[in-house]
């Protein structure tokens, strides 16, 4: 078995200087691996279709910290005009590469640009937007109030007047639905047709309450048709969020919440919701 990461590190190790990085973590190194996983996951692909039918069918979209398409790609099959913005260059190639068999209207109506989503306006200029939205809990890459402040205020200025925001994160309070003790779980296999191999992905997650952070060890087994294996390990850090905290931070960037869900099935949110959906509008 060969490594590609360090297997032994510590959580806290080097916390200093992860805060001083880019708004999200690194996810070029596991970019191919994220996509194979995440590719049978459909969470969300209903609430954020219907979110963009009722901003029309011309409506400018925008989804912040897009990844390799995994929202993003069914909206442009759906008709709608989309533009997809992340950090990580590896990401992005992905999300490209799953137009190159798509129709000349839907590569037409698609967009993938590399920025910074406390800084939308150095990507986008003075572009405005009538859907923009952070799904699946990227936003919480963001360590800090202030670049979780800097972030908001940046998505209002390309929030076109009569636009809506949508910021999608997990409900801290449903401890139950993320465990966070430590231990290794086994979360699934895929298979990489690039190697002709299957990847094994393990997760270890470790909460750190008074810092309201969970911080994640990714494991993924790559096992060859020759029976060697490759593991590569990455970690990152999400800073949660409770619901009041979340509020208040998006009145203060300048927004007015229209609705908040516990669900991606519209449900009101309640004791025991797994998500905080906030839509919202300019305030």
């Amino acid at each position: 078995m060969t490594f590609d990461g360090d297997l032994l590190e510590d959580p806290d190790q080097d916390d200093e200087e992860d805060e001083e990085e880019a708004a999200v973590d690194n996810y070029d190194r596991i970019a191919y691996y994220y996509d194979l996983e995440y590719s049978r996951n459909h969470q969300g692909l209903r609430f954020f279709h219907e979110m963009a039918r009722r901003a029309g069918t011309k409506a400018r979209i925008l989804e912040v910290a897009c990844g390799s398409g995994r929202v993003s790609h069914p909206l442009l099959m759906a008709g709608f005009k989309v533009t997809g913005l992340d950090l990580s260059e590896e990401m992005l190639k992905l999300a490209r590469k799953k137009l190159e068999g798509a129709s000349e209207d839907v590569r037409q109506r698609a967009r993938y640009v590399q920025g910074d989503m406390r800084d939308l306006t150095a990507t986008l200029g003075k572009e405005e937007f009538d859907l923009i939205f952070i799904a699946i809990n990227s936003f919480q890459h963001l360590r800090t109030q202030a670049d979780q402040l800097a972030c908001l205020q940046s998505i209002r200025k390309h929030v076109a007047p009569a636009g809506r925001f949508i910021i999608d994160v997990f409900n801290p309070e449903d401890k139950e639905s993320y465990p966070s003790d430590g231990r290794m779980e086994y979360t699934g296999a895929s298979y990489n047709p690039l190697n002709h191999s299957q990847v094994h992905t393990f997760l270890s997650t470790l909460a750190h309450p008074a810092e309201q952070k969970r911080v994640y060890h990714y494991f993924y087994d790559e096992t060859y048709p020759d029976g060697s294996v490759k593991r590569t390990v990455n970690r990152f850090i999400l800073r949660y969020l409770y619901r009041f905290e979340l509020q208040l931070l998006l009145e203060r960037a300048g927004f007015s919440i229209e609705d908040l869900y516990g669900s991606y099935d519209f449900e009101e949110y309640g004791e025991g919701s797994p998500k905080l959906l906030y839509v919202c509008r300019r305030g």
